[in-house]
């Protein structure tokens, strides 16, 4: 499939109108005041709400939602602080995206090439899902060797020691993809969450030679 992601580039406070419009027209930017300040610029998408790409990259900063802006250069665009846990990976997005001159760019994926976010992932799994389970006749599943309840009593999928998801079959289709969870199943390509899986799992980083890191 052919995926179109947004561009990170870093911007001074100076800038912040070509920030604004480097955002307005697909990008995502990063506003660094001072080593200890980052403000992340993301878009809106037709209905005026946090585009998807936009949820899940501050998700993947494990952070809270971001603000829509009222007044100011940046009105209509939602923004968020970096937390301190943030602000190395915001700026590295910016380093691997520093080699693209556009504000989004196309890339190829077939993720039955990759399997790469059906490893090491956080898959909380909610009613609704032991339901679909139940129904598809897998009540394996609902048992303690599948299903693991972590000390914020949330619900989760019990990975194998590897990392890697025991549905996870060897070609990399998931022997339970019509009853999946619903967060893999919302889980967008392409995202940077997607993009770190990758890195991490592959060892394939999205720069702009797109090779395996060294």
């Amino acid at each position: 499939m052919r995926i179109t992601r947004p561009v990170w580039r870093q911007f001074s406070p100076k800038f912040i109108d070509n920030a604004a419009e480097w955002v307005r027209s697909g990008g995502h930017a990063v506003i660094v005041y001072r080593p200890s300040k980052l403000r992340l610029v993301l878009g809106v998408d037709k209905k005026g709400e946090l585009t998807e790409q936009g949820l899940w990259a501050v998700l993947a900063l494990e952070q809270h939602r971001a603000k829509k802006e009222k007044e100011g250069p940046l009105k209509g665009l939602f923004t968020i602080l970096a937390a301190p846990h943030a602000r190395y990976a915001t700026l590295d997005w910016c380093e691997r995206d520093s080699g693209f001159a556009k504000p989004t760019r196309v890339l190829k994926l077939d993720c039955l090439e990759c399997g790469a976010c059906c490893h090491e992932s956080n898959v909380i799994l909610y009613d609704s899902d032991l339901e679909r389970f139940r129904e598809a006749g897998r009540t394996d599943l609902l048992t303690n060797k599948h299903l693991i309840r972590k000390k914020d009593g949330k619900l989760r999928l019990r990975f194998l020691p590897s990392g890697r998801c025991p549905q996870l079959e060897s070609d990399n289709k998931c022997n339970v993809y019509a009853a999946r969870p619903f967060n893999c199943s919302v889980f967008p390509a392409g995202s940077e969450a997607c993009l770190a899986a990758r890195e991490s799992t592959l060892n394939l980083r999205d720069d702009v030679d797109a090779r395996p890191l060294a």
